[in-house]
């Protein structure tokens, strides 16, 4: 965590003089941000904040422990584009210290903290493998470098969202279709705004389905990432909201066509010492190996795949999630990997290049990104440090062909069972999240298996 002070650091700000406000934000363990709004004025020290973590976390944080503590992280703190006197700020969950002088404690269920905790544990598991990868370079550490694709829709205001799923307009017909100019406004928009966060900004375009966009970020360090994976959410909301569209992230909107994804491109970095700074040189990537895959990398997609049942209720975290997950919508449910195979789960990216990299395609845009990745890294790591052999890549069309070959949990119910039951999840992030998160999410399950909507009295009454 950055040690500059707030308010030195509000000052290195351009125009720091018109800040008056700055918004504390951190994400509940299901994935929605919260905040605190604080004068500029009065931010002192390191410029912690207390919240009430029983209104925030509910019932699993009892009202006799509820006192939290918010620690801004001063790297994150960035202008917000559409609002001159206000500044944000992305916080770490803590408990309050004990007795004067003693530090605060990291709060078991802060979700941002589990993810940068999977991070610390690179540098165990990854010392030995990238020695024998790299030979004796000068290695300084290691990264976890993540990019995720953002799909969601864009309607217009007056669009009668309640009837989505009934629209008989939508088509699978959309992708890269020059989007109107309301559309392609807020989507310019909405990149630009980016640039606020010193993000790289990729690419936009429309998606396969009809009112779907889709916006890339560059690479990042996995918890800087899950930082900016927020940040473009809360932005794609706000951006749509002043041009007068609606956006969400809903997984699935209409039997028959894609839902909306967040798929995730992830590979393991060395940082080199050099005369002038760092290298990165990607772990994935070895020269002697026929399709540029290394040993480091092939562990990882072992990892992934082996335990894809046991994350997915936090790479799809809601009943919705897994109408998304059926054959022949662009989605996997077939626990296989292969290079450029869409209907496997791991899909290889640019062999035999320094670019080699594995993109996980179960996620959608309603998971927390913070336990998401830490759950996508846990199982890689798990892979390598297991020292796990891939299998060959399976270059068959699942929804066709898919004998032998282990697929998704079929609900969010399956989902979090596979979940509770993980003693890799327990091990890497924890017990605590993993027993809240599948209390919560199972009350959601419990509830949506008693709704009754207008299917089941259209096909049963």
């Amino acid at each position: 965590m950055n040690k500059q002070s707030v308010k030195s650091r509000l000052k290195g700000l351009e125009n720091s003089e018109k800040i008056k406000f700055v918004k504390y934000q951190f994400t509940d363990m299901q994935g929605n941000i919260r905040e605190v709004t604080i004068t500029a004025e009065s931010i002192k020290g390191e410029g912690s904040t207390s919240v009430d973590g029983s209104s925030v976390f509910g019932k699993i944080i009892p009202p006799t422990e509820s006192d939290m503590l918010l620690i801004p992280d001063t790297g994150t703190l960035t202008r917000i584009p559409w609002d001159e006197d206000t500044a944000r700020i992305v916080c770490d969950v803590y408990h309050p210290p004990e007795k004067e002088g003693k530090k605060p404690v990291p709060f078991e269920g802060c979700p941002r903290s589990i993810l940068k905790h999977v991070e610390k544990s690179l540098q165990d598991i990854l010392s030995e493998p990238a020695e024998k990868l790299l030979g004796k370079s000068r290695i300084a550490g290691f990264a976890a470098e993540f990019a995720p694709e953002v799909e969601f829709i864009l309607v217009h205001r007056d669009y009668d969202v309640a009837r989505l799923h009934l629209d008989q307009d939508l088509r699978n017909d959309n992708y890269f279709v020059p989007p109107k100019h309301d559309v392609d406004k807020a989507l310019k928009e909405m990149v630009s705004a980016l640039a606020s966060a010193s993000l790289r900004k990729e690419k936009y375009h429309t998606e396969v389905t009809s009112y779907q966009c889709e916006i890339g970020i560059g690479h990042y360090d996995a918890s800087g990432m899950a930082d900016a994976t927020m940040f473009l959410k809360t932005v794609i909301e706000r951006v749509a909201q002043l041009n007068g569209l609606k956006a969400s992230f809903i997984p699935k909107f209409r039997k028959g066509v894609n839902g909306s994804g967040m798929h995730v491109h992830q590979n393991l970095a060395a940082l080199i010492r050099k005369a002038k700074g760092e290298k990165r040189v990607n772990l994935f990537f070895d020269k002697c190996a026929r399709d540029g895959l290394s040993d480091i990398g092939r562990s990882y997609i072992a990892g992934l795949l082996k335990y894809a049942p046991e994350i997915t209720a936090l790479t799809n975290p809601i009943p919705l999630s897994y109408k998304r997950l059926v054959p022949g919508c662009e989605a996997p449910t077939y626990i296989a990997w292969d290079w450029q195979n869409r209907t496997a789960l791991c899909r290889g990216h640019s062999p035999g290049t320094h670019k080699v990299r594995v993109e996980y395609r179960a996620p959608d845009p309603k998971c927390n990104p913070y336990l998401a990745f830490a759950a996508m890294l846990a199982a890689g790591l798990e892979g390598i440090e297991q020292g796990l052999t891939l299998k060959g890549a399976d270059k068959r069309n699942f929804y066709k062909d898919s004998s032998g070959v282990r697929e998704l949990p079929a609900n969010l119910g399956e989902a979090l069972e596979r979940m509770n039951e993980s003693e890799m999840l327990r091990k890497r992030l924890g017990g605590f999240i993993i027993d809240k998160i599948y209390e919560l999410q199972m009350g959601v399950w419990k509830e949506h298996c008693q709704e009754v909507t207008d299917m089941d009295i259209k096909r049963n009454f």
